[in-house]
């Protein structure tokens, strides 16, 4: 999102496009512009950005005093932030003073503020958007009724670090996406009406007996932590099912736990077989229980899906036969404590697993499709009950396509655009011998129509255009079509009202959908999906990752169960949802008295008494030194090598996620940081040494001044996110992991600390603020300096995600009204969605460009 740019950019710009005005073009008559604009950009800018000297390369622009002619806004926003930010003049030249500066910036403000208010009054135009493919597997689910995993069958969206995908410069669609959408569309209505009759039930059942003894020392019942190479589990074979449906697994099961343990996580997946040596399989997660009830007391648990969700194993040839396609049931021990690497000998080592909790799984019974009531509801939904289907089918069938339409286009369908689809069923009618057959192929022809893949922009009579801003408010907070409820009160002309509005919103987000849009929304605003891709040093960081300790693939992560990794991501957007659940201070995001932890996240951090794979807002204590987002893996990890902190990368996210800045991507002349201090980088202590010498390259300096202080300060957390105060001397390389040499976690650990032994200097004085040391005294900088500029760049990430668009200086006075009732209510997170659903610029503009 734009909201500043790059700090050495802005300052080249704003130096040069107003000491190129002052020197260079006709200034109009406006004698504050005349005595106080241009001798300050005389004063202060001209020296380094005039037309003998251009720092940054950047050209010369003609700009008069004139802002009410609407010349380059965007640039006097530019110019503007930079004032009032007090980023600019450079610390190492002449600075003016705060009444100096404000005048200048009060001018400037006056006149946007001008212009702003008459340029609403002109027509803008307005762009269209499609569906994000988040979107898109959103509406159909509520369309439909039932969830089917669309979207891996569309072209994958595109991304941007720190934007959303939701702007129509992303959101278009090319030729090929077009015939996707069809066969996904036809794929969809096949499972949503089905043929008539009732269909054959397919059954599998398999049972247990704990009494009984197993492998290893467990019951037959029993699941332990260890299998093989891989994760403990039972698997049962599924040789036929049907081709669409719901189908029901029932489960009778408990846990077994050892002194000290009181829960223990079964997962049921699906798909093929899952090879742990070999690396291969896919499957679909059917879903998790915690187990807390001993086996004299076993209880029963259900799982519901789509079977056509679930991977086939393919048929396959031996020497004598062939076998025919199969699934493939698993139920897995997904217990993690956080020690799964600690415990195992050698690759077939298990005998942990009798000391560690164990599933006792009884009874296994799958059944597909379910018929509980026939047709499903689903089908009864867009086929319904009338004594018009026999007495009048061309009637019934065209209510049937208007009813689809209306609920698909989210808004009343015209007499038109029911013809059209009308026309194209009679077509199909003529085609297929039955009206299931032909209305799937109709409608999926609705469901490739402008009108469903795009957000609806609504040029009529008022009461049309609540319908857009039902859409607005459900895509915005569920990412989805609005419910029943919303388009009601938009057919009442009810949505106007304020108090209607804020009910709305509310609802809307305690809404369990509303869970979609805090994660689409926290991953892209954060950028955090990238830490999934960071190669972790398994060597100096053997407790990381849970790896495959025999065959090929020894060494590597274990696949086909949860991971570190994943819950990290799981806990960022956790955090950001009970600050929206909670409604608390948005400044949460910088530090807060809590953190959002299971048992494997609990260890890693050095956070006590935290049992189970549940996430959970935990109570923390100042010596676990967490607290918001600054301090999560997923950032800190994200923003890493791998093998060591990266100062740089941490900057970058610190300055783009929490405080709104755009920062440039480097050059391509400019070296990397081993290659620009050459010999000396040998020589370097530490990576902040490394970074000084870097500075010493005239074309790393501006950009790194201004970057360097802010990365300083994640220092003293380490590549996988942990506090680490402590280093290494100089010249000392730390050795890997080696179990013949250290035998266990517990030995690296020794190991380590005899060579860690040098204090991080975390210290750096940030720009234009003051000298910090460490994230402590980062956060408290933060909270007390830059509260403003943080709560603006949320304010700023919600609205851009809400309305679909960036913001541009016609937005900026709304943001400032949003932000000093921000201030007034306490910062409270769900307060700010509430107001920006209330704005102006959220629910009466149109979804412009």
């Amino acid at each position: 999102m734009r909201h500043k740019q790059s700090i050495f950019t802005l300052a080249a710009l704003m130096c040069t496009v107003l000491c190129a005005g002052a020197a260079e073009t006709l200034i109009k008559d406006d004698p504050s512009f005349k005595k106080d604009v241009v001798p300050f950009f005389e004063e202060y800018c001209i020296r380094c950005h005039g037309p003998e000297k251009s720092k940054g390369k950047i050209s010369l622009h003609t700009l008069d005093g004139d802002l009410s002619s609407g010349r380059e806004p965007e640039r006097w926003e530019d110019v503007l932030e930079m004032l009032e930010s007090g980023e600019m003049p450079p610390e190492d030249e002449a600075q003016p003073n705060q009444t100096e500066r404000m005048a200048i910036a009060d001018w400037i403000n006056r006149g946007l503020r001008d212009y702003v208010k008459k340029a609403s009054k002109a027509a803008v135009a307005t762009t269209t958007r499609r569906l994000t493919n988040f979107e898109y597997q959103n509406t159909m689910r509520d369309l439909l009724g039932f969830e089917l995993e669309l979207t891996k069958d569309l072209p994958v969206d595109p991304d941007k670090p720190y934007h959303f995908n939701n702007t129509a410069k992303m959101m278009m669609i090319g030729p090929d996406q077009l015939v996707r959408y069809k066969e996904v569309a036809r794929k969809a209505m096949g499972s949503a009406i089905v043929d008539p009759g009732k269909p054959e039930i397919h059954r599998v059942s398999s049972k247990w007996e704990h009494g009984k003894p197993g492998k290893g020392g467990l019951s037959q019942a029993e699941i332990g932590v260890y299998q093989g190479p891989g994760v403990g589990r039972k698997t049962i074979g599924v040789k036929s099912w049907p081709k669409t449906g719901e189908f029901r697994i029932r489960i009778k099961a408990s846990g077994n736990f050892p002194r000290g343990f009181e829960e223990v996580a079964l997962r049921l997946v699906m798909g093929t077989d899952l090879r742990h040596d070999s690396g291969s399989g896919v499957y679909h997660e059917v879903g998790i229980v915690h187990l807390t009830n001993s086996p004299d007391q076993p209880e029963e648990f259900e799982f519901r899906g789509r079977i056509e969700n679930i991977p086939v194993q393919p048929a396959r040839a031996t020497r004598n036969k062939i076998i025919p396609p199969s699934i493939t049931i698993t139920a897995q021990n997904v217990f993690d404590n956080g020690e799964l690497n600690d415990h195992r000998k050698s690759g077939f080592d298990a005998s942990w697993s009798a000391r560690a909790p164990r599933v006792v799984l009884e009874s296994l019974d799958f059944e597909a499709p379910v018929v509980e009531v026939w047709p499903p509801e689903h089908h009864t939904r867009i086929l319904f009950e009338s004594p018009l289907r026999n007495e009048k089918p061309e009637k019934y069938a065209r209510e049937v396509i208007k009813r689809f339409m209306t609920r698909a286009f989210r808004r009343p369908v015209t007499k038109g655009e029911v013809d059209h689809h009308h026309r194209i069923y009679k077509i199909y009618d003529a085609e297929f011998d039955t009206l299931e057959e032909a209305m799937r192929e109709t409608l999926a022809m609705v469901l490739i129509s402008p009108q469903f893949l795009y957000h609806a922009v609504i040029d009529d009579v008022a009461t049309s255009k609540q319908y857009e801003l039902a859409s607005r408010l459900s895509y915005f907070l569920w990412g989805s079509m609005p419910d029943q409820e919303l388009f009601d009160l938009a057919a009442s002309g009810k949505l106007k009202d304020r108090a209607v509005i804020e009910a709305q919103t509310r609802r809307l987000l305690a809404d369990k959908r509303a869970l979609d849009f805090v994660g689409n929304f926290t991953t892209q605003w954060l950028s955090i999906a990238k830490m999934k891709t960071v190669n972790v040093n398994r060597d100096l960081f053997p407790r990381f990752l849970y790896t495959v300790h025999v065959g090929e693939r020894r060494g590597q992560e274990q696949l086909f169960r949860p991971t570190i990794r994943d819950h990290m991501l799981e806990e960022t957007v956790g955090f950001v949802g009970e600050l929206i659940r909670k409604n608390v201070s948005i400044m949460n995001v910088v530090d807060s008295d809590f953190a959002y932890l299971n048992e494997p996240l609990a260890v890693h951090y050095g956070v006590e008494g935290v049992r189970g794979l549940k996430l959970r807002a935990v109570p923390i204590k100042p010596e676990h030194r967490l607290g918001g987002l600054l301090t999560q893996g997923s950032v800190l990890v994200g923003n890493s090598t791998g093998s060591a902190p990266h100062p740089i990368y941490r900057a970058v996210w610190l300055r783009e996620a929490i405080l709104g800045d755009e920062v440039k991507p480097p050059p391509a002349e400019v070296p990397a940081l081993s290659d620009s201090t050459g010999d000396s980088a040998d020589e370097a202590v530490s990576i902040k040494n490394l970074l000084a010498l870097h500075r010493n390259k005239e074309s790393c300096r501006d950009c790194h001044v201004r970057l360097d202080p802010w990365g300083i300060s994640f220092e003293r957390y380490s590549a996988i996110g942990q506090y680490q105060p402590l280093i290494p001397k100089d010249k000392v390389r730390v050795g890997g992991f080696n179990h013949k040499q250290d035998q266990n976690f517990a030995g690296y650990q020794s190991y380590l600390k005899s060579i860690y032994t040098e204090k991080v200097d975390a210290s750096s004085r940030v720009p234009h603020g003051p000298a910090v040391d460490g994230m402590q005294k980062l956060k408290k900088y933060l909270l007390k300096d830059r509260k403003d500029e943080i709560v603006e760049n949320v304010i700023r990430r919600l609205m851009t995600y809400g309305i679909g668009r960036e913001l541009t200086y016609r937005d900026r006075f709304e943001v400032k009204k949003l932000l000093e009732q921000a201030e007034q209510e306490g910062y409270k997170f769900q307060e700010v969605i509430v107001s920006i659903c209330l704005s102006p610029v959220f629910k009466e503009t149109a979804i412009n460009e």
